[in-house]
């Protein structure tokens, strides 16, 4: 069989010669020995193949232990729950942010990866620091301390199906293995499938392709769960609401990407585990999950509006480095690390944070983010 590697023809083999594409992406992350996130070193960063808002600059994790020190001074020392937390880039510069003071603001520090590298990592980065790191968000264990949950691109790496217009209704795309490689093939569309797109009142025109991700209102359910009172949520992603993301006039062709050495591509079949795989995340399944839990929504901003919603101006001012700051070395890196945040033709635009809150948490989390202080 060529043009596959042997391990996913292998898969796919074993399961009639054709799969779902949510298990052809679920084995090309998480496959325990050959999925892109499970092996090798970490693949985000500067040296890997793509940055993430707490990869890319030190000021992100610093304006996050600013929102919480905020918070804490209301609400008392709180317990911050990093999912996916990776190489433990935003859960280290936060607690060397809060430096001293961090025992009167964070009651506890609790680290989520599902990848068994990346957490032998974390142990490593944070064996000092007294966080506590696990494998799901199932198992974090209760606390009467208010709940601050932080997910930096969690969502849009989870398994999506991918379905077609077809004949007024849907047909499901899978993946198969042949002699010449790994090839689409159309199947009849699953029923679960179909009533994701029912749910959102989503038709996608003939020819139109969608994904659904079937795991995301549930997964996003149980990480509320692990606020047992009140709680905060920040999850920091690419997506759109339903009405937006199936939008065939801007995404025709889905929004399933890969990345590999900083370069987007759109064939997910070209090299299973060696590229990143993402879809954008549907903002309303995460909605879903909140409302069904009693969260109430405080904001959905640009990264950029986030930052500055988090004390951005002031922060800087603090530091001696506003806009009347001497332009030297330090200052010019400053700005440039910014740039990067704040890009409106990038990062600062495509990611966006969406803030969920309940209990005492909602009304400090809405001051706390308000432009008008």
């Amino acid at each position: 069989m060529r043009n596959v590697a042997p391990w996913m023809a292998h898969e796919i083999e074993g399961q009639g010669g054709a799969i779902p594409f949510d298990r052809y992406m679920e084995l090309a992350l998480y496959h325990p020995r050959h999925g892109y996130y499970s092996s090798g070193p970490p693949r985000y960063g500067r040296e890997g193949d793509y940055l993430t808002a707490p990869t890319a600059s030190e000021w992100y994790p610093r304006l996050i232990a600013r929102l919480l020190r905020r918070l804490a001074g209301g609400a008392g020392p709180l317990r911050l729950v990093e999912v996916a937390a990776g190489d433990g880039s935003l859960l280290a510069g936060v607690l060397a942010e809060l430096g001293p003071a961090r025992p009167g603001l964070l009651a506890e520090a609790v680290a989520v990866e599902r990848s068994r590298a990346m957490r032998a990592r974390l142990e490593a980065v944070l064996g000092g620091a007294s966080a506590l790191v696990v494998a799901d968000p199932s198992v974090v264990p209760p606390s009467p301390a208010a709940t601050v949950l932080h997910a930096s691109e969690l969502y849009d790496a989870l398994p999506v199906a991918r379905a077609v217009g077809r004949g007024g209704g849907l047909a499901e795309l899978w993946v198969a293995a042949g002699e010449d490689g790994l090839a689409w093939v159309e199947r009849p569309v699953r029923e679960e499938v179909a009533a994701y797109f029912a749910r959102h009142g989503v038709a996608l025109e003939e020819g139109q392709v969608g994904e659904a991700s079937l795991g995301a209102e549930g997964l996003h359910r149980r990480l509320l769960q692990c606020a047992a009172g009140a709680g905060l949520c920040l999850v920091l992603d690419y997506g759109y609401e339903a009405g937006r993301l199936y939008d065939a006039r801007g995404r025709r062709g889905g929004s399933l990407t890969t990345y590999a050495g900083h370069r987007f591509g759109r064939d997910p079949l070209a090299a299973p585990g060696e590229a990143d795989l993402t879809a954008h995340v549907n903002w309303d399944d995460l909605r879903r999950a909140a409302a069904a839990a009693g969260w109430t929504e405080i904001g959905l901003w640009p990264l950029a509006e986030f930052l500055l919603r988090a004390g951005l101006a002031a922060e800087l001012e603090e530091r001696g480095l506003g806009p009347d700051a001497e332009i030297d070395a330090a200052t010019f890196s400053t700005r440039q690390e910014l740039k990067r945040l704040l890009d409106p033709d990038g990062m600062g635009s495509d990611l966006k944070m969406l803030v969920q809150a309940r209990g005492d948490l909602a009304g400090a989390a809405a001051t706390a983010l308000s432009l008008d202080l």
